[in-house]
């Protein structure tokens, strides 16, 4: 057999065990005449751990604190990779004096899942109250860097940062909307409880990037990221087709 033609078949072959094992961890699609059009689930575990953050949500706006840090923990320790969880058990502790505990938290959330923004949010804002300025400036310009340019938040970030600045600076300069800043700090502290929104911001950060492994051809990649994905906005079509589209087209190469 020719150099050349072997080394094809092999780098097919080798494609399709790489994908075969990465799919082992995910749900297995009817191949049918109506082929990849159940629905994507996750594993009994993360299903698990999600109940229990839902759970945890409703605890903890009914102000039972004590629930919800006992369902955010063992929300993680069925789904030690779920940075959600992490970021919600920060602000519980927050909330609880246990101001050690909820960096710890926080900082968990990030090192798992670098893109999820409430974190950095929440982060910034714990050490604006610790007066570590130069800690709460990165967060806030690590959350400006990362979240969309239409994201309001976004815009408050940069400013926070900006302002933060300023007021480090050696000749630092009087900020006159001084009274803008700290309206604009209450009203992200009230947010801290409702931004559920980042979930799917972040969902959308996944997606693109499947999109790009699919660009590219590396089919078992753009999978796993567009799991990661719909795991976090489980009601997108698009994800779902684009994964069912993914595997078939791997699958028939």
């Amino acid at each position: 057999m020719p150099t050349a033609i072997f080394k094809r078949r092999l780098k097919k072959i080798t494609l399709k065990l790489t994908l075969f094992f990465a799919l082992l961890a995910i749900p297995v699609f009817a191949q049918d005449a109506s082929s990849f059009t159940k629905p994507i689930e996750l594993n009994v575990l993360e299903v698990q751990a999600r109940a229990y953050r839902q759970d945890g949500i409703r605890a903890q706006d009914m102000g039972d604190f004590d629930s919800a840090m006992k369902l955010y923990q063992k929300a993680i320790e069925l789904d030690p990779s779920y940075a959600v969880a992490y970021n919600d058990l920060g602000v519980i502790y927050e909330a609880k004096g246990m101001i050690d505990r909820a960096e710890e938290s926080y900082l968990r959330a990030i090192k798992t899942d670098p893109y999820y923004l409430s974190t950095y949010t929440n982060l910034a804002l714990l050490y604006e109250e610790k007066r570590e300025l130069n800690k709460a400036a990165y967060c806030w310009k690590k959350r400006a860097e990362l979240g969309d340019l239409q994201d309001p938040w976004t815009q408050k970030a940069r400013q926070r940062f900006s302002d933060i600045r300023l007021s480090l600076s050696p000749r630092p300069i009087q900020d006159s909307k001084e009274q803008d800043v700290v309206k604009m700090m209450k009203d992200i502290a009230n947010e801290k409880y409702i931004m559920r929104h980042d979930d799917k911001m972040l969902a959308r950060k996944h997606f693109n990037k499947a999109k790009d492994s699919y660009a590219k051809d590396d089919y078992a990649t753009a999978v796993k990221q567009a799991l990661d994905a719909y795991h976090l906005d489980p009601e997108n079509k698009d994800i779902k087709e684009f994964i069912e589209r993914t595997q078939h087209r791997a699958l028939t190469r």
